[in-house]
């Protein structure tokens, strides 16, 4: 009787959708109690069900910053500033941020347009403290007093770090060319020596790169970088017995410098230290707790460790601060098919990154998913937020033609998911400056209201696109009128009266943009005079299947997107009206 009465009652609850002040709520008691893992979801949950409140935004922000994800933070930021110029209170976190990532000028800017806005409010007096400091330049002492001394040094830092963010983006040979740059005139410069010894590592130069260390080390044999990176070295090299000596070197000394810290853990787990490095890497922890690569090193550390529930319990964190990242839940995903047998145990590497059988299979997929019909692929972009996270972890492949392609279609879905997901991609410091232009370029074709606030030539600044009309000389070689005769004739009887004089516009803008530069070779001019028909549909908001418009014009489809894009990035660099520093 009472099992019957409960299954009655269980089949008359009315689900409740709770509203974005009850996830509001609940983030705020985490934030209070210092759990700003749990506070980032419930805040995100109170965006995403009431994403006008600038409000909830700025606190999610807010929770960024505490946990030392600065960038995240400052495009949340940007994002309130665009809606609201007058919010004040962001203009005191972005300082906080930029001070979290030593660009002190634009700390100081944004603080003084905090009190220039709200000279009583709530963070006046920490903003006059830290505007006294940067004055004083208490900071930049504490940060290399030679580099406020000395000019030309600063701009070899800026390229030696410039050196070091090629490597950190796998772009190795840009990496080796500014650092060997760097080294040549000023070799004293032992961190940008230290990074190319990695870059030589990484692109299989392995002699040059031991010799780069043994350098170093001749002159400073304490130095950790230097040990640590000729102790993976000679490993590689099956020296076992070297590497073994500047190992101990290494855990001889001494450091509470978190910098160095890492650089030994990491060291440790590249030489399958397993415990040691587990405990190194929980003591980095207490310096760095939501850093998302240290959280995987320590879940890596168990697992080879086969210590699974503990793994379990790290990878789960980082599923909290990037719910969309798809290499925690695939380890997940192994390390509860090994604890019920379905798999088999292997050590796995440390690297914050899939298995290469897994990267291949993905490629495959996301391969197979740009062919699909686009409205199929909408369907499954609408539906939930899996293939996000597959074309997410596309874009962090080192390969710029998969870049493009996912890049495009995301913008093709042509919704505010995808307008947000490029705004928020132009402004990453760690993407290419000309993948950057592209997504400005496609936010452009998607209709995507200006201004468009970037992240280029190490600035942040705000973009603004006019289009104006040119006219080429009339003693063009004849293929130029020829493609675009082609494709005005192609285009007859298919689009409304008045395509014609838009394309003309578009062929003579992009012809005398690059007549100072060189016109392009047109060997097929079928290919370009398709490119120039899709280029038109993706800037008038035209529905095109890009295959079948191929086809139609007996061009491959390959050459008619290279030649697309080729169009619509030389419009682009000559249509820039103005770009202009945006906290300035």
């Amino acid at each position: 009787m009472a099992g019957g009465l409960s299954a009655r009652t269980k089949r008359k609850v009315i689900p409740f959708e709770q509203n974005g002040q009850f996830y509001y709520r609940k983030a705020r008691k985490y934030v209070e109690s210092n759990n700003y893992i749990d506070a980032l979801s419930f805040y995100r949950k109170a965006v995403e069900k009431d994403p006008d409140n600038l409000e909830y935004r700025l606190d999610l922000a807010q929770v960024f910053t505490e946990m030392g994800y600065y960038e995240e933070s400052n495009q949340i930021l940007l994002y309130i500033l665009q809606r609201d110029e007058n919010k004040a209170d962001c203009y005191f976190c972005l300082g906080c941020n930029f001070l979290g990532l030593q660009e002190y000028e634009r700390a100081k800017e944004c603080f003084e347009k905090y009190l220039q806005l709200d000279p009583d409010g709530i963070y006046s007096e920490d903003a006059e403290d830290l505007l006294d400091i940067l004055q004083s330049h208490e900071i930049y002492f504490d940060n290399d007093l030679e580099i406020m001394l000395n000019p030309g040094r600063e701009r070899l830092y800026k390229l030696a770090n410039k050196g070091k963010n090629f490597l950190d983006m796998g772009d190795y040979k840009r990496a080796i060319r500014c650092l060997e740059s760097v080294i040549k005139k000023d070799p004293s410069l032992i961190f940008a020596r230290n990074n190319l010894a990695l870059a030589y590592f990484c692109v299989g130069r392995l002699d040059d790169a031991i010799r780069v260390c043994q350098d170093v080390l001749k002159e400073y044999p304490q130095n950790i970088h230097a040990n640590c990176n000729i102790a993976i070295f000679y490993h590689e090299k099956g020296l076992e017995e070297e590497s073994e000596k500047h190992l101990q070197t290494i855990l001889g000394i001494e450091t509470n410098d978190p910098e160095e810290i890492h650089k030994i853990a990491v060291t440790l787990c590249e030489l399958k230290r397993h415990n040691e490095a587990n405990r190194l890497l929980k003591r980095l922890l207490q310096y760095k707790p939501y850093d998302i690569k240290i959280l995987h090193y320590i879940a890596v550390s168990y697992f080879n460790t086969q210590r699974y529930k503990e793994a379990l319990k790290y990878w789960s964190k980082i599923d909290k601060i990037a719910p969309n990242n798809t290499i925690s839940s695939f380890y997940k995903r192994l390390t509860r098919a090994i604890m019920t047998n379905e798999r088999e145990f292997s050590e796995i590497s440390y690297h914050f990154q899939v298995p290469y059988e897994e990267i291949i299979y993905r490629i495959k997929k996301i391969n197979d998913l740009l062919k699909l019909p686009h409205k199929d692929l909408k369907k499954r972009w609408n539906s939930s937020d899996e293939l996000l996270g597959l074309l997410k972890w596309g874009l962090e492949l080192n390969d710029p033609s998969i870049k493009r392609a996912i890049l495009s279609v995301i913008a093709s879905f042509k919704d505010e998911k995808a307008e947000s997901f490029l705004r928020e991609f132009i402004l990453k410091k760690s993407v290419d400056d000309e993948l950057k232009r592209e997504a400005v370029m496609l936010l452009k074709q998607m209709g995507a209201p200006e201004p468009y606030i970037a992240y280029l030539d190490d600035n942040i600044v705000q973009i603004k696109i006019d289009v104006v009309a040119k006219n080429p000389p009339g003693d063009l070689p004849q293929v130029f009128r020829d493609v675009v005769n082609m494709a005005v004739e192609m285009m007859k009887e298919r689009y409304q009266e008045g395509f014609e004089v838009q394309v003309r516009e578009i062929w003579n803008n992009f012809v005398s943009a690059m007549l100072p530069y060189g016109l392009p070779r047109i060997r097929k001019p079928e290919a370009w005079a398709a490119a120039l028909e899709l280029y038109y549909c993706l800037t008038s908001g035209f529905a095109v299947d890009k295959m079948e418009l191929a086809h139609r014009y007996g061009a491959a489809y390959s050459t008619v997107l290279n030649a697309c894009r080729r169009i619509s990035l030389t419009l682009l660099e000559n249509e820039y009206n103005r770009v202009t520093p945006y906290l300035q």
